[in-house]
Order: C-alpha cells, then structure tokens, then sequence
C-alpha cells in the first residue's frame, strides 16, 4: 500500500492541477490570513499527489503520521465492511484536511478513498506543532474549523439514527451545498455532485434503488432540478424546513482567538 509520504517534495506545479487554494480560501471566509498565516497554509499545500478514483489514500491501522488537504476531488472516510456492505461517514470536499479530527490516535482509523479523480496534498504531522508554536492565531482557526466539522457530523448521525430517508437526503444535499459554498462563495445554488447513487446509499445508510427514487422524487416537486452530474437547489427553505436543516458553517465564535500580533515565524 502506498502511503503519502512518499510523495513529498513533488512539484506543486506539475499535474495541470491549479494553483488555487481552495483550503485558503475555505479558512478567510471565517479571517483573512496574515502574510506569515498564508505562508504557513502554503506549505501545506506545496507537495502535490494526483489520485485516481478509487485510490486508497489513507489505510486504516496505518501509523497516523500524515494529514493532507484535499486541493482537487472528493474523497470519503469508510468503515469496515459488514455483511458485505460498507458505510461511509464523512465526505471529504475541495478545501478540507483528511485526518484533522484523528490528530489525538496513534494510527488511522478509517480508510479513506477518492470518488474522484483529484488532488490530494501530503504533509507530516509535526507541521501542526509549529502552526501552534508559531501562529497561535492559525492554530485557534483550525481548532475552530474542525470542532464546527464535528459538531455538524453529529447532526449527521442523528439524522441518520431518527430521521426519515426523505429528511436524509434533504440534510445531505443542503450540507454539501454549504460545505462547497465555504471555498466558492459565487457557486450560487448549482453544484455539482460527483458521487453516483451507489456512493451516496452508503452515505445515507439506503439502497441505491431507495436513493434513485428519492432524487426523482425530490425533482418532481420541484425541491431540486437534476442535470447530471450537477444538482440545483431550488426550494432551500423547504428542504430546511422537512430536515430540520442547521447551517453550522455560517460563522465560528472568534471571541477567543489570540491577536495576529502574537504571531511569531520566520519561514
């Protein structure tokens, strides 16, 4: 199995990936970052690997001595089979950190695959020591961002565990349009959705008949018009309303963020 690491040092550039940030992007619709923030982020982001769909990116049980920010793709965290079926329980977008939630474990405790092709950009552990050393305001900001993400997956899993398939659905397509709005704000209420109706059973606990029929459903009310592979909102409120849909993305509570000023690096 090859791990990420072995990818360091490959050019940024290579690839035709582009040289946007969507993880910068992700993190000033909450701040803007300072010169010494976005030259932390930066390195981040500066040994690139391309990845094919299907592509296994993290093993679980794997010495957990990497993260990586997704730059291109979607990837998603899958549990162990059972009684043949996997189930997946988190999605990772354009913009977000793979293994931030698992920095407290000593080994990975998820697989984590693409769904697409794409991007994902490797970097060692320790980098997250220096980023609380050296720019504490960052540190705060990450902090911030990953406790949001885990409060917003606990609404996941309660829908999962009481709502109706119908309430399901309409709380995973609202969250993703939020969670893709956060790195393109201009998006608007079109967005593309990559995954296929097998993907998204197991996101939802269904049946990929079950999800088939929900999204003709939802398409012949008029909640959502369907031009694969993009989806459109169309009644918000009302997909709100039938999931009881909370925007956890909106803004984070800065009150207790240390001043930029005590920010100390040199790169």
């Amino acid at each position: 199995m090859q791990r990420m690491t072995r990818y360091y040092g490959q050019n940024g550039n290579g690839g035709g990936h582009s040289p946007a940030s969507c993880f910068a992007s992700r993190l000033e619709r909450y701040a803007p970052l300072t010169d010494e923030e976005k030259g932390f982020v930066a390195r981040m982001e500066e040994a690139e690997r391309p990845v094919k769909r299907g592509e296994v990116v993290l093993k679980a049980g794997e010495p957990s001595t990497e993260l990586g920010v997704v730059k291109e793709g979607w990837a998603v965290a899958r549990s162990d089979r059972l009684n043949g079926r996997s189930q997946t329980l988190r999605i990772y977008l354009p913009g977000e950190i793979i293994g931030l939630p698992g920095l407290g474990i000593g080994h990975y405790a998820h697989e984590v695959v693409m769904v697409t092709q794409g991007c994902i950009c490797p970097f060692p552990k320790d980098h997250i020591t220096g980023i609380y050393a050296r720019v504490p305001r960052l540190a705060a900001l990450l902090t911030a961002v990953a406790s949001v993400d885990q409060v917003a997956l606990k609404d996941r899993l309660f829908m999962m565990g009481s709502g109706t398939a119908r309430e399901r659905m309409a709380h995973f397509l609202l969250d993703l349009h939020e969670r893709l709005l956060l790195s393109n704000p201009d998006m608007g209420r079109r967005f593309r959705l990559p995954l296929r109706q097998v993907d998204i059973a197991e996101v939802l606990g269904l049946t990929k008949v079950y999800v088939n029929r929900l999204l003709k459903a939802f398409t012949e009310e008029g909640l959502i018009e369907i031009q694969r592979p993009y989806v459109r909102i169309l009644r918000p409120a009302e997909l709100k309303s039938m999931s009881n849909y909370v925007n956890r993305y909106e803004q984070i509570d800065q009150s207790w963020f240390p001043s930029p000023a005590r920010n100390d690096i040199s790169l």
